[in-house]
């Protein structure tokens, strides 16, 4: 048994072999601005940009990190106290902090925060937008949030609203009424999907009901019976032609190491003008074992009614050795799966289909799907990490995508380090007439740390089979005071090249308290992007929050 687990790390770690995401990525995101950022670069995809901007803005918290796999670096591979960290994912993980993580001002029972944000674009249009949020919790049990957000385009809505109760006794574990995310086993039957269906453009009563949200809107309960855990959903989401009704149900029971359960779903996607309905069930088996060096989950499920799936299948686990974890999903899915609330994992391979009767155009990226992913972390050393990532996805033979990135990290006495990363991605659509495109990146990178500052640099250099490459150098430093007050400077000099400067995005940020709980932030941030019809763009933005 020992000599097969060892051919499987020599091959995980000779085939670039380990440490995996569903989308390889150098870049960091650490805020919303930088995400449109990255679509504008080409980085991501706009179904990307819809998920991460939501994501990032709604942050991610412990009953939400299976979000961790729509993030560029990051994987949710269910983590123990023994896990080896990933030098890649080190810097994008603080970003994802849930904002709404407040202390309390005293001993008071409530406790929370407020925020708002004002942004104003410095260029002829002056175009503003802004966004209201709130978080509060009342005995530690129950938690009242909201956001409230406007466009550069004027549109004015309510992103997300939710009532909820949390406890660690008792039947009911957790309750929320409104807006929620969830992901029942590894997601084949519910997880986040995205945002599927319009909504109202303006703060209305039907925006109140039905907010601007990619997950759920209704009720989540979660409910454990002695051994016996179940969870319990029910969502309706609605625009002006389709609602989407969702129920969901999972009983699972908790053994020491196997953990066996069962999930029972219905989506019935009505168009409102014409009546014509679809109605698809679905049931999942869903499986895990415990052991002491890790786990391993499956998960398959199956779809019927007017839209009958031949099913799916999703596996995902990690195993622990020595000074080697190994972190390891795969996955395959049917060409005839209906992709409406699956949420397991996947890579951007998305099509566009028309379901029928309703006539509801939806882009989905998992049917007919198959992919491999496998992450390791080597820890060569007390001050020396090893780590390699290989991602395949394929739908058909010819539209594929290939991932593989390796990073090694030299440490210093805990406050210096310095990290050599290569990737390289190769992609194969339908329409391509020749064997695709493949984009290398290999970059050298140093963080320095110290009681009151940070600082992270990196030159790199790009290269692309369809396109010249480019030198790209980036340098950011955080800074606090003895008075609290924070400072962020980022510089991205994205595109040089020998002709001069092609793209540079830089931010400065500062933050500071104003008087008892209440914080003040200012940011400015410019774009310099040659040969485009808005070659410099000026953005500032003010933010105000306040600790209950």
């Amino acid at each position: 048994m020992r000599l097969w687990w060892g051919i499987v790390i020599l091959l995980a770690i000779s085939v670039g072999g380990t440490a995996v995401s569903l989308e390889l990525s150098t870049i960091v995101l650490p805020s919303e601005d930088e995400v449109v950022e990255a679509l504008e670069n080409g980085e991501i995809t706009y179904q990307q940009y819809l998920h991460l901007r939501e994501i990032i803005v709604h942050g991610i918290d412990s009953t939400s990190l299976y979000l961790l796999d729509e993030i560029p670096n990051l994987v949710y591979i269910r983590p123990s106290d023994q896990s080896l960290s990933d030098p890649a994912e080190t810097e994008q993980q603080p970003t994802l902090e849930d904002e709404a993580v407040c202390e309390a001002a005293d001993s008071s029972p409530i406790k929370g925060c407020l925020g708002y944000r004002f942004y104003q674009q410095l260029d002829e249009t002056e175009r503003t937008w802004y966004r209201t949020s709130g978080n509060l919790v009342v005995a530690e049990k129950y938690q009242l949030r909201f956001k409230v957000d406007r466009e550069k385009s004027g549109r004015e809505r309510v992103v997300s609203r939710s009532l909820g109760y949390s406890g660690s006794n008792g039947v009911v574990r957790r309750f929320v009424l409104g807006s929620f995310t969830a992901r029942l086993g590894l997601g084949t039957v519910f997880g986040y999907a995205g945002k599927r269906l319009d909504y109202a453009d303006n703060l209305s009563y039907e925006s109140l009901l039905y907010p601007d949200y990619g997950g759920y809107n209704g009720v989540l309960i979660d409910a454990r019976v002695e051994q016996l855990k179940m969870t319990g959903l029910f969502s309706v989401q609605r625009d002006p032609r389709y609602r989407l009704v969702s129920i969901g149900v999972m009983t699972q029971l908790n053994g020491r190491r196997l953990r066996p359960g069962l999930i029972f779903g219905l989506n019935r996607l009505t168009n409102r003008h014409t009546g014509q309905e679809l109605e698809i069930p679905m049931v999942g088996i869903y499986g895990e074992h415990r052991y002491e060096s890790g786990y391993l989950a499956f998960e398959t499920s199956r779809q019927a009614g007017n839209q009958v799936s031949a099913g799916c299948v999703v596996v995902e686990g990690r195993h622990r050795f020595k000074s080697t974890e190994v972190r390891y999903s795969g996955w395959s899915y049917s060409d005839d799966l209906v992709d409406l609330t699956t949420g397991s994992k996947s890579v951007y391979l998305s099509r566009t289909d028309t379901l029928q009767p309703v006539g509801l155009k939806v882009s989905m990226k998992r049917p007919g799907q198959s992919g491999l992913l496998i992450k390791t972390v080597v820890q060569l050393s007390d001050k020396m990490k090893f780590s390699n990532a290989v991602l395949c996805a394929a739908r058909g033979s010819v539209h594929q995508r290939q991932q593989f990135s390796s990073s090694i990290i030299r440490s210093f006495d805990n406050k210096s380090s310095i990290l050599l990363t290569y990737l390289g991605k190769s992609k194969r659509n339908p329409q391509d007439d020749d064997n695709g495109t493949s984009d290398h990146r290999i970059r050298l990178e140093s963080r320095f740390l110290a009681d009151r500052w940070s600082a992270r640099c990196y030159v790199g250099y790009n290269a692309r089979t369809d396109d010249r490459g480019s030198a790209c150098l980036f340098g950011s430093l955080r800074y606090k005071t003895a008075g609290n007050c924070r400072v962020y400077l980022w510089s991205n000099l994205g595109d040089l090249e020998a002709t001069g400067i092609n793209y540079w995005y830089l931010f400065v940020r500062a933050e500071w308290p104003m008087m008892n709980h209440v914080r003040v932030a200012a940011k400015l941030s410019n774009r310099y992007r040659r040969g485009s019809s808005d070659v410099n763009r000026t953005q500032l933005s003010l933010e105000l929050n306040a600790d209950l």
